[in-house]
């Protein structure tokens, strides 16, 4: 099990400068966690049950150094009802180490982690175990090589190994720590993206609240802010352990523990993501391409289904769609990104996997989605492009470019901009199609036919209509007044020919009208400003002009009332005070039938005119 020590070392140490991680995977009892403890000399059944058991249950992670790389393993169980947990560590493999016991050969579960390693994309190291006990392994070797070939799982190299024969597992060892093996990482944005799906939870005392895990991707650093996802919290990583030593940084697919402040253990749970805030959405809808191996029965419509992404393990329902297209309908959030692979399992046993091709939900009907999802398969973003703007009428946001389709921004900019018949606002990332500005460009006019006296700016109409970007408003203002419907003034726009002064004017009368018909308890300011078609800015200006002339006053944020209206409140709030003595909430509610709001706000008023003592709400006259 991985440890993170009490005591704080000084300096932090780097990582190696090469980092491989390596899972030993096969059949129970063929000699992985033996062959791990004679490369490292790391006992990895480490528990009592799992002493008493006499094999691996959970995941057990060791390493072992050499001058210019470090190996990390994880050693998976191999027994048949644990291969949930096999799965989980198998994600960000960039190795296999596949143990074959020579006398047994392959067998069921040999075959399920081939089956795993397959559907990952992990290629393997091949070690036939306990040769003392059976030299011969042509049989064998044969085998191998078809199984692996049936799989399409790329063979790294073979090895015939024995704890008790020093010389093999030096070979194996050195052929480890020298051999130019591959890094397995992403080719596409998420290789820069950080998340790591928690394996562990502890608490070191002491220290506090630590968990442990794989980097899918990114980097992350010491003192850095994170966001545990499920939780929407954000966290702050205080140290990071590797190996049972303290680094300053850890990489993709490199074990990390990660001394976490500003959050409780009990808060975490295996299977949460780490990441960084404001990347990924979660979702409860998956579209994605099956993966089956061959002669696999297909998955039923409506069938429920047991998934894998990381250490994430929930239920999902499938619902087929058309060929191998399906949608899986989960449990729980989901913060997965297009590319990502799930292991789907069936009754306890690995049916196949799921390639997500649409991580973020989107309500489309069934041929635009089939559509969409042939187009994403082949990687023809310009065709996904094309179609998500028809289907997103108010703007396709392309902030979200990493997780829907593993692109960074600035090249889905440059997708976007080829994509006919769409308009790209390249500083809110958004790709409209053109009836978006259509559509506006309509919904402005329809205000300036109901009202000739309306004043709008674009601030306005992107605050009213939170799709709107200021780019995409410009635009329409700007098309109406080629068309010689608007023109421009102070940053306000109205109709061809209007005189800004005298609709400065006619607003103020009408919002003056407005504030005094509504008497005792008027509308907020910007309801008005909606009410009478006026721009915010121009609505505001508008108020502080009738204030000036102490046509309105102003009770408090948000509550105007009109002069008289208010003299008039005042009055009554005088009577009542030298008839009763007193003034309160309840006693001037018994005459004005208003909202506590409002009545705070006239007794508040007449506190400022220094005509009463207020002790605890109750007013009383000054002598």
């Amino acid at each position: 099990m991985e440890k993170v020590s009490n005591s704080v070392s000084c300096e932090p140490s780097q990582p190696k400068a090469e980092y491989f991680l390596l899972g030993t995977c096969g059949h129970v009892d063929h000699g992985k966690s033996a062959l791990i403890k004679a490369l490292s000399g790391f006992e990895g059944d480490t528990s009592a049950h799992e002493r008493e058991a006499g094999m691996t249950i959970d995941l057990s992670f060791s390493n072992l150094e050499g001058m210019q790389r470090t190996l990390g393993f994880v050693d998976v169980p191999g027994h048949q009802s644990l291969v949930a947990t096999m799965i989980s560590g198998s994600f960000a493999l960039d190795a296999g180490l596949l143990v074959i016991d020579a006398h047994e050969g392959i067998r069921e579960q040999t075959l399920e982690h081939m089956l795993i390693c397959s559907l990952l994309q992990i290629p393997c190291i091949i070690v036939i175990s306990k040769i003392d006990k059976c030299a011969q392994t042509q049989n064998l070797e044969h085998r191998i090589h078809a199984t692996l070939k049936q799989h399409n799982i790329t063979l790294i190299a073979l090895f015939k190994c024995s704890i008790y024969d020093e010389g093999s597992i030096q070979k194996l060892k050195d052929f480890l720590l020298q051999y130019p093996l591959a890094k397995k990482r992403p080719t596409n944005a998420l290789k820069d993206l950080f998340r790591l799906y928690i394996d562990r939870v502890f608490v070191v005392q002491g220290r506090g609240v630590v968990v442990s895990g794989t980097l899918l991707g990114g980097q992350v650093r010491v003192h850095e802010n994170l966001y545990a996802l499920p939780l929407e919290k954000a966290v702050r990583v205080k140290t990071l352990h590797q190996h049972g030593r303290e680094v300053v940084q850890a990489n993709i697919h490199e074990r990390v523990a990660l001394h976490l402040g500003g959050i409780k253990a009990q808060e975490l749970r295996v299977g949460m993501l780490l990441s960084h805030k404001g990347i990924l959405r979660g979702f409860n809808t998956l579209d994605v391409a099956l993966l089956a191996p061959p002669d696999t029965p297909f998955l039923k419509h409506n069938q429920v289904l047991s998934m894998q992404i990381g250490t994430l393990r929930c239920q999902a329902k499938f619902l087929h769609l058309e060929s191998h297209y399906g949608t899986l309908i989960t449990g729980q959030s989901v913060f997965a990104c297009y590319g990502d692979r799930i292991i789907l399992s069936h009754q306890g046993r690995v049916w196949g996997a799921a390639l997500i091709l649409n991580p973020i939900a989107d309500p489309l009907k069934k041929p635009l989605k089939l559509a969409l999802l042939h187009a994403l398969e082949t990687q023809d973003f310009p065709q996904a492009f094309a179609i998500l703007s028809k289907a997103h009428q108010r703007g396709l946001g392309l902030l979200c470019a990493t997780q829907r389709f593993a692109l960074t921004q600035q090249l889905a900019l440059e997708i976007a901009r080829k994509v006919p018949d769409t308009i790209v606002d390249t500083q809110a990332m958004v790709l409209y199609p053109k009836c978006a500005l259509e559509n506006l460009v309509q919904s402005i006019k329809a205000v300036y036919t109901r009202n000739v006296h309306a004043l709008l700016s674009v601030k306005g109409i992107c605050a009213k209509q939170s799709h709107v970007s200021v780019h995409l408003a410009t635009l329409a203002f700007k098309k109406l007044e080629e068309q010689g419907y608007l023109q421009q003034a102070r940053g306000l726009w109205m109709r061809k020919g209007a005189k800004l002064e005298q609709l400065q004017e006619s607003l103020q009368n009408r919002l003056y009208a407005s504030i005094k018909c509504a008497g005792f308890a008027p509308e907020a300011p910007y309801n008005l400003y909606h009410e009478l078609d006026m721009d915010r800015q121009a609505g505001d200006e508008a108020l502080k002009a009738l204030c000036r002339v102490h046509k309105v006053v102003r009770l408090c944020h948000n509550v105007f009332v009109e002069k008289n209206t208010l003299d008039s409140v005042v009055n009554l709030m005088q009577q009542l005070l030298s008839q009763h003595g007193y003034i309160d909430i309840a006693l001037l509610k018994t005459q004005l039938h208003l909202s506590r709001k409002f009545l705070i706000a006239y007794l508040e008023y007449l506190d400022r005119l220094d005509q009463t003592i207020n002790r605890d709400g109750r007013r009383t006259p000054k002598s």
